[in-house]
């Protein structure tokens, strides 16, 4: 039935755009001895309009629907909130977990955030592919959701009085977050538990410094990076130099629970590890080649392994598969996440945003890890019950294994 009303519509529309045209350039050229306008160019404007008019028809029901909703519906109604309703169901139908709408203010909280600092509990957070479950990757260290016990791999169920079946990862993200001093109450999932456990925490500002480091006996460097973000590699820069400016004759590089965050961080610090050569790149869904990012050919003159788990995800993967690649080092630990997708922001006049998955990237041997991980050299497991985010040092098999194969390199 829409289609049948559509046609007249289109047609009606297209002879008022060519008319509308053809009067322009009368109107334009009135008392002035007018150019001649071929049948051709005639042409042309009737295609023209007829083209843009074909683009525009599958919008049609949106305007259908606002209009109605504005002049029938019961209660008075927002327009602004009704158009921000349509691109969010938009956004949220690509059933992508990573691509999401986001209004001024979430716009301007996920711009902070990425720039190390904001107001929350301090959980990393991902949804599963399969279920779309809101799952935790990592609990910052130092933060309240750290302090009070709250693990990896913990499947939030429930924030404050809202349930989280069905929102998305950024629902849970703004649930999450809000002014230091504010209470919020969290429930977890938890394998090993059979009903959720209930968390109340008060948010904190949450100030990320994504690298520390120590030496180990035998001038072992030891470089643990947290989370990329646009302070990461500058920190990581001076980190190293301090080591080297120490005399490390090896260096290990943890990346253990790192959810990712910053690509370009991520391939700056890789460019630090690597010899010249490819880092990673990205493709869109054609198969076109969007980036690719290269690496000089100055790289760390110390043998390297880098330790890894099932935590380490995004632009962590994209460091430990390049050094894998590049048989730059080795890779101690579990398998890694599987996250091998590129998320672009799209910044809108109104100060609200976009985040979209626009490709995938691949490592230098063309493999993508998404939804596939990478696998370590040597696998290493802890012990079944391990706290992933406080290993006691005498428990760390994978740490010790990657101090031993340092200590036995010639």
């Amino acid at each position: 039935m829409s289609n049948y009303k559509a046609r007249p519509l289109l047609k009606v529309a297209i002879l008022c755009v060519a008319v509308s045209l053809l009067s322009f350039f009368a109107g334009a050229n009135f008392g002035k001895s007018s150019p001649k306008i071929s049948e051709e160019d005639i042409n042309n404007l009737v295609a023209a309009a007829i083209s843009e008019q074909h683009e525009m028809e599958p919008l049609k029901p949106i305007l259908d629907v606002l209009k109605i909703i504005e002049n029938k519906y019961f209660r008075d109604v927002d327009t602004e909130k009704l158009i921000e309703g349509a691109i969010r169901g938009m956004v949220a139908s690509l059933e992508d977990p990573y691509s999401v709408f986001m209004n001024e203010s979430e716009f301007r909280d996920f711009i902070t955030a990425l720039n190390g600092a904001f107001g929350g509990v301090g959980i990393v957070v991902g949804a599963d592919e399969n279920t779309g479950e809101i799952i935790v990757l990592a609990p910052i260290e130092g933060t309240p959701a750290y302090k009070a016990g709250i693990l990896p791999r913990d499947v939030i169920v429930k924030v404050n009085d809202v349930d989280l079946a069905g929102k998305s990862l950024d629902d849970a993200v703004r649930l999450l977050r809000g002014e230091p001093g504010t209470q919020v109450t969290v429930y977890v999932k938890r394998a090993d538990e059979h009903e959720p456990l209930k968390y109340q925490l008060t948010r904190d500002d949450i100030r990320l410094s994504t690298v520390s480091h120590e030496v180990f006996e035998d001038d072992i460097g030891y470089i643990r990076i947290s989370t990329f973000d646009a302070r990461t590699y500058s920190e990581f820069k001076s980190t190293l130099e301090d080591l080297e400016n120490k005399g490390i004759k090896a260096l290990i590089l943890d990346l253990r629970n790192n959810p990712g965050g910053s690509i370009y961080d991520s391939v700056l610090i890789a460019d630090e590890l690597l010899g010249e050569g490819l880092i990673v790149y990205t493709e869109d869904r054609h198969g076109n080649r969007l980036e690719e990012f290269i690496s000089d050919e100055d790289k760390i003159s110390v043998p390297l392994v880098v330790l890894i788990n099932e935590n380490s995800a995004s632009a962590a993967e994209i460091v430990a598969g390049a050094v894998q690649d590049h048989k730059a080092g080795l890779l101690v630990g579990t398998k890694t996440f599987g996250k091998g997708s590129v998320q672009e922001v799209h910044p809108f006049e109104n100060k609200s945003g976009m985040k979209l998955t626009i490709a995938s990237y691949y490592m230098p041997s063309g493999r993508c890890i998404d939804g596939i991980g990478v696998e370590p050299d040597a696998e290493v497991e802890l012990d079944e019950g391990t706290n992933l985010y406080n290993v006691p040092r005498d428990k760390d098999y994978q740490l010790i294994k990657a101090l031993e194969i340092l200590k036995s390199h010639p």
